[in-house]
């Protein structure tokens, strides 16, 4: 299943084309409970993306993620802290469907999920990452066990060289 959702994100030539094809994913058992999918929020214009676990009760109805309270802190510290605006920088999580009961993703749920979110990644351009929290900041440095402390505070590289720093969640 990730071959074929990787297949599939590799051919998605923007970022429409692959809103779309998330919209489609039927990869694992989480379309089955969700309202919609939550592929991202603003542009990424700066080339900074926010990047959290899951989407939430809310972000499911809206299909926007960041809407509730832990979204309005996230945006008061883009715009308050860094001096942009939430449109500026994309916001977008490691899975795209929301995990019932609001349950820790599962590691198969975020493996099939990923190739999703590293095509939204290379599309946006992205010249630094803002994991929010434990898990997506494990996620994307692939030190899944690794204590926030040991993470944050820092900036990390990729192999592509995108800068992660991670941060706590805003929750």
């Amino acid at each position: 299943r990730r071959a074929a959702v990787a297949a599939r994100a590799a051919r998605a030539g923007s970022l429409d084309e692959l809103r779309a094809a998330v919209a489609d994913c039927t990869a694992c058992g989480l379309c089955a409970s969700r309202t919609q999918t939550v592929f991202m929020d603003g542009t990424g214009s700066r080339g900074v993306v926010f990047v959290g676990e899951a989407p939430g009760e809310q972000e499911d109805r809206t299909g926007v993620p960041f809407v509730g309270p832990a979204g309005q802190l996230l945006t008061d510290i883009v715009t308050k802290g860094m001096g942009l605006h939430r449109e500026e920088v994309a916001i977008a999580n490691v899975l795209k469907c929301r995990p019932p009961g609001n349950r820790d993703p599962r590691p198969e749920e975020k493996a099939i999920c990923t190739p999703w979110l590293e095509r939204q990644l290379e599309l946006l351009g992205a010249r630094v990452l803002i994991p929010l929290g434990k898990h997506a900041s494990g996620h994307l440095l692939g030190t899944p066990d690794a204590s926030m402390g040991s993470m944050r505070g820092r900036s990390h590289q990729r192999p592509d060289g995108t800068q992660v720093i991670p941060t706590y969640h805003p929750a």
